[in-house]
């Protein structure tokens, strides 16, 4: 036996990962303790609140017994969430500098998780990522922040025969009793002054970057790209033909915009409900929630106030029928990420409904009266659109061991006739056009109803096209995102349009 095989053979007390190599040349680790803080500092986000979003999403009932458990204290609520959810390290965002460096640690010295999150919670991230010989944590209805940590830590140095010094990673002021303590304060922040402005007057041995909400953080998170879709607000207005009238003109931007704030709103809570999935998947896992960006309680704070912004100014402005319209729509929309989203065709017919619902804010901030015609035709064609969008989720989406897609009422083999009820609901809604077109109701409205053929033959080829990118794999989740992109829908837009106008 050679001496390298012989001396990695000697057991290592108290050394972590520690080779022959490092033995023979002299390089020693480090004695001295090095204890990591888990929510903000390990991972991007905060544990408890991923924790209650998932609750929320699962199983609203559990999330209200969990919220009432804070009446006896942050540590029962914290108990309470972990007693209904498991978090592991899979379903969490880890800050790369801190993790890449306390795995480097990890093969010179001690490492322990000191965490005011949940014990089993911590147990469960540290037995995933293998480089912690420890965990200090949340338990017993002690909440282990602040000097309670700092405490633990000094108990456990002592237990341990580890000595009085000890390092510390952290990211908040309520660390600062613990770096008081430590030989070397690590913190993480956003910059080298917010990070001395957390620590205060302990000097920082090292800063890691942290990811903190920025302006186009926000505005991502708002989703403008998806306020086209509130362009529904302003049809009741045009086929009326009273968009001469400034007062009407007027009140559909005004619906349409507090519509958009309120819709945005809508959309931060739907990305806070579906944080852990959309980190499982490829493209939505740097949504600024999923990454760590915006946190929970800021992505709330800021939802609100752009719920109390719209609410606020439409009932001014407008009327609070508009305003109880918005209020509507939060609830549908609200039931639809926590229940309806995994219903099978449910959620489909939902999200048609939501669509149409734009249309009718329209009207009732316009009090234009809308046809029946509208109304039958909007509810086949979203509909139509809503299938694609799931046609193209079953076809893009990887199932699970039994066909079934995660997070949908759907299965692989649903595929065909999803595809099928899709296009017969958009041909529906075309032939619903036609007899509009062919009515005496046309003729209030239009002098030249012929030239309305041209909008149905346009949208004959627009959703047959649109169904065979879909089987082809071309078609992203969104068909109405989709148009808005491609050059040949918005000619077949720009089309239509001509048509009607040529048709008054």
């Amino acid at each position: 036996m050679d001496l390298v095989t012989l001396l990695d053979a000697i057991p290592k007390a108290g050394y972590i990962n520690m080779s022959a190599t490092d033995l023979m040349s002299g390089s020693l680790p480090d004695t001295t303790p090095l204890f990591v803080d888990l929510d903000g500092t390990l991972v991007t986000g905060d544990t408890l609140w991923e924790g209650l979003a998932a609750l929320a999403k699962t199983s609203p009932p559990r999330f209200m017994m969990s919220v009432l458990a804070l009446s006896r204290g942050r540590a029962a609520l914290k108990s309470s969430v972990a007693d209904r959810v498991t978090l592991g390290a899979s379903d969490l965002r880890f800050n790369d500098h801190v993790l890449s460096f306390v795995r480097a640690q990890a093969t010179k010295r001690r490492v322990i998780l000191a965490t005011a999150a949940d014990r089993r919670i911590a147990e469960a991230v540290a037995a995933d990522l293998g480089c912690f010989v420890d965990v200090i944590a949340t338990s017993d209805g002690k909440n282990m922040k602040g000097e309670a940590k700092r405490f633990a830590i000094e108990a456990y140095l002592k237990e341990n025969d580890l000595g009085p010094a000890f390092d510390y990673i952290g990211d908040s002021q309520a660390d600062r009793s613990v770096w008081t303590a430590a030989r070397h304060a690590y913190v993480v922040g956003e910059s080298d002054e917010a990070a001395q402005q957390i620590a205060g007057d302990i000097a920082i041995e090292k800063v890691f970057p942290d990811k903190t909400a920025q302006l186009r953080d926000i505005i991502r998170a708002m989703r403008p790209h998806q306020w086209a879709k509130n362009g529904l607000i302003f049809l009741p207005l045009a086929l009326s033909q009273q968009f001469v009238l400034v007062e009407k003109v007027l009140a559909s931007i005004i619906a349409f915009l507090c519509f958009s704030l309120c819709a945005s709103a809508t959309y931060f809570w739907n990305d806070i409900l579906d944080i852990r999935s959309d980190r499982a998947h490829p493209r939505k896992k740097d949504r600024p929630f999923a990454s760590g960006a915006i946190s929970i309680p800021h992505g709330i704070g800021i939802s609100l106030a752009l719920l109390a912004i719209s609410l606020v100014t439409v009932t001014t402005l407008l009327s609070p029928w508009v305003a109880a319209l918005f209020l509507g729509y939060i609830v549908i929309t609200l039931t639809y990420s926590v229940y309806l989203k995994e219903k099978l065709l449910v959620d489909a017919m939902t999200l048609g409904v939501l669509y149409g619902y734009r249309i009718v804010i329209g009207a009732v901030a316009t009090k234009i009266i809308v046809s029946d015609w509208l109304i039958a035709f909007s509810v086949f064609f979203f509909f139509g659109l809503a299938l694609v969008k799931r046609f193209s989720e079953i076809t893009s989406k990887t199932p699970d061991d039994s066909g079934k897609i995660k997070g949908r009422g759907y299965y692989r083999e649903d595929r065909d006739i999803i595809s099928m009820l899709g296009v017969a609901s958009s041909l529906v809604s075309v032939l619903i056009m036609a007899l509009f077109v062919n009515s005496p109701d046309v003729t209030i409205l239009y002098s030249r109803p012929q030239v309305l053929w041209l909008v149905s033959l346009v949208m004959i080829y627009w959703v047959s096209r649109i169904w065979v990118l879909a089987h082809r794999g071309h078609m992203p989740d969104d068909p109405v995102v989709f148009a808005l992109k491609d050059r040949i829908s918005i000619l077949c837009g720009l089309i239509c349009v001509g048509a009607v106008v040529a048709a008054v």
